[in-house]
């Protein structure tokens, strides 16, 4: 994953990223041997999914702050308005379109933002999907833009990112069985362990994610790494490479060609496992992939409204 407007780390450093007698004098009848017990396997590490696994594990942060990315305020453009959800206790923001008053429901799209602030560039990425008539959701997450809570690094994020789309569920104007996740970059990631878990969302759509985090983990040691990597379970938790059999809606995986040997093993295995997931290549790079991915991602999802 490459970093959004931040003094960049490297690029390699973002963008390398399923069970334990008878009593008296008459002689008993002979009893009927017996199959013996079999030994109950015990439930492994692999076969317990991901929801499962993230509710029996809490996350030990060596710090907790504000999450490792300075952001100014910033004013929604027309017809945006600044909106508040809650996670987890949590009252959080988030910036959403123009809700059509035509009295009917709309399909929604929830975007999670790349890096680890919300900015106004990213507005403007996916406003293409409130253009083709979705009504557009874009959270910021804890600790981001001065929201309360302590940044984890693809942990808690998670849960906020699903709370948004119960947040546009709930919404008058919103068809709650039309609700899809997108994200790029940091926010690709958190599409892709979103998708694992249970959630309001229909399908979903990860551009340019780095989505194999022990090697990212491995690479990046800055301050965006809160958490103790010698826990394999830290790690491993916050990795979808390590939870493909967990894949609980589509998904569709959008890569520019330098990011596919990081993209390309989970669809394989997701393929393995007669799981709805697919490989796109885009041409371009980390940024410029991400206006003909979004106008592809409208396309996947349209498909999905009329069903």
């Amino acid at each position: 994953m490459e970093i959004r407007r931040l003094t960049p780390a490297p690029v390699c450093a973002f963008a390398l990223v399923g069970v334990l007698s008878f009593l008296g004098c008459t002689k008993p009848p002979p009893q009927q041997p017996q199959e013996p017990e079999q030994p109950k396997q015990p439930e492994t590490r692999k076969s317990v999914d991901l929801a499962t696994a993230r509710s029996r594990f809490v996350t030990k942060l060596k710090q907790r702050g504000p999450a490792p990315q300075q952001y100014q305020a910033i004013k929604p453009p027309a017809g945006v308005r600044v909106v508040e959800y809650e996670s987890a206790g949590l009252k959080l923001k988030g910036w959403l379109s123009a809700e059509p008053r035509d009295g009917k429901q709309h399909p929604a799209v929830v975007f999670l933002h790349g890096g680890w602030a919300f900015d106004l560039p990213d507005w403007r990425d996916a406003a293409p999907f409130a253009d083709a008539g979705f009504v557009l959701f874009m959270p910021m997450l804890r600790a981001e833009n001065g929201n309360p809570g302590a940044y984890e690094g693809f942990f808690g994020e998670v849960d906020d990112a699903i709370a948004a789309g119960r947040f546009i569920a709930s919404l008058p104007s919103v068809d709650s069985t039309r609700i899809f996740v997108a994200g790029h970059s940091v926010g690709a990631v958190l599409t892709v362990l979103v998708a694992m878990m249970p959630s309001p969302y229909k399908a979903g759509a990860a551009l340019s994610g780095y989505l194999d985090m022990e090697a990212w983990v491995r690479v990046d040691q800055s301050e965006r790494v809160v958490f103790d990597i010698s826990d394999p379970e830290e790690v491993r938790l916050r990795n979808p490479l390590a939870f493909v059999p967990s894949l609980r809606i589509p998904l569709t995986l959008y890569s520019e060609p330098t990011m596919r040997s990081v993209n390309e093993p989970l669809a394989d295995r997701a393929r393995e496992l007669r799981k709805d997931c697919k490989l796109v290549i885009v041409p371009g790079d980390h940024m410029t992939m991400v206006a003909p991915s979004v106008q592809k991602a409208i396309e996947q999802f349209r498909a999905f409204v009329g069903k």
